[in-house]
């Protein structure tokens, strides 16, 4: 009699069990198989079903929420939307999240894209869209250093977002406990803006400021909101004992109107790779012939990759223009005569010579003057492997 009764009671507990069991999630959650499509496979469409459903699983909405934005967003971005015909509902989707988007979902959002990925450009255009409102939280993550590897991102948003934010940025610019460093950002950022209300309060801070890089940044933006009186002192900066004030100075030398190119040029023996890169960006507006040979030893000096690639930006534009002639020629003796020592400068010569203008002046003279020959010849001796390759593709484009 006990046996009979015992055998069915363990069998409807097992069957509880199993039951149980079934009713349980197998498997990764829609939300993580959502995320990894998303962010790792660029599969939009199907991140947006999986996030949908994760919007509904989850009791933390926050991170489905976010995602499902940025997936909505990429969806419309990447054109998959549009092509299965659902463009019309994650663009309604997409506005509605926008403007319900709270402080603890911009600051997921920041989370999320603050790892370089696939869809950072369209998560940060979120923040573009939203407009002021998101002024305070960017202006806090720039003065407290969170989320750096975005601070270009926060700035070029601040400038898309335009004068709505602009009372907030003057506010923080004017704080005093704010590093001269923000400052000089949040007043390039005024610049981008180009709204001239700033005028009187820039004026202000300039007169008062005791940081000689800041109250530069301020010349140089007043200059650009039409303050042209600035001129002078902003060409002085070149000179300048304090380093922040000769970037400054160089970095707003583009937008400077009518300025001598010796101005620049004399100052291309600086040490400093940044502000030579601005110079010579600048020198690619402000021409003259008597730069060439400057930028040419920038080529084969000591600083930084980025001035070197600045220089042979700015010489493409001088052989364009009739004001480097000899430059293929110059740049083949330099590369071949084994004075170079350092592979990497000889790099550099090997892709200026690359470059088409140059390419075509060595085609140009190539009936009295084969240097084609020459570079072919050297390709044999030449014992990086980085300079042969670059080598190899201009032998290839010339035809040796």
């Amino acid at each position: 009699m006990k046996k009979g009764v015992i055998i069915p009671l363990a069998l409807l507990l097992l069957l509880m069990t199993g039951f149980g069991c079934d009713r349980k999630q197998k498997g990764p959650s829609n939300l993580s198989v959502g995320k990894s499509k998303l962010v790792d496979s660029g599969l939009t469409l199907e991140a947006v079903k999986h996030l949908k459903k994760a919007e509904q699983e989850e009791e933390n909405k926050l991170e489905p929420r976010v995602l499902l934005l940025i997936a909505y967003s990429q969806g419309i971005a990447d054109k998959s939307a549009m092509n299965h015909g659902v463009e019309a509902e994650y663009k309604n989707q997409r506005e509605r999240r926008i403007a319900e988007l709270t402080e603890a979902e911009m600051n997921a959002i920041l989370q999320i894209l603050s790892t370089p990925s696939r869809i950072r450009k369209t998560g940060l255009q979120i923040f573009v869209d939203k407009g002021a409102e998101v002024v305070p939280l960017l202006l806090d993550s720039l003065v407290k250093g969170q989320y750096p590897g975005l601070h270009p991102n926060f700035t070029d948003i601040l400038v898309k977002i335009g004068s709505e934010g602009l009372p907030q940025i003057l506010e923080t610019v004017r704080a005093e406990m704010i590093h001269a460093p923000i400052k000089v950002k949040l007043v390039e950022v005024i610049a981008g803006i180009g709204d001239r209300q700033a005028v009187a309060a820039l004026k202000s801070m300039q007169k008062s400021t005791l940081d000689a890089a800041v109250a530069m940044t301020i010349n140089t933006t007043l200059y650009q909101l039409g303050e042209i009186s600035y001129k002078t002192e902003i060409l002085s900066g070149l000179k300048h004992s304090n380093v922040e004030v000769r970037r400054a100075s160089a970095k707003a030398m583009v937008n400077i109107s009518d300025v001598p190119p010796k101005t620049l040029i004399t100052r291309l023996t600086d040490r400093d790779s940044q502000m030579v890169t601005d110079l010579v960006k600048a020198l690619a507006i402000h021409r003259d012939e008597t730069a060439v040979a400057p930028m040419v030893d920038i080529l084969t000096g000591e600083l930084d990759k980025d001035a070197k690639q600045a220089a042979i930006n700015t010489l493409e534009i001088y052989v364009e223009n009739k004001l480097a002639k000899t430059l293929a020629r110059r740049a083949t003796e330099l590369l071949t005569s084994g004075k170079v020592s350092n592979a990497r400068n000889r790099l550099y010569l090997a892709q200026l010579l690359k470059r088409e203008p140059l390419r075509n002046q060595i085609e140009a003279i190539k009936t009295f003057e084969d240097l084609g020959y020459k570079l072919h010849e050297y390709y044999s001796i030449e014992e990086s492997q980085l300079v042969k390759t670059t080598l190899k593709q201009l032998l290839d484009l010339l035809g040796n």
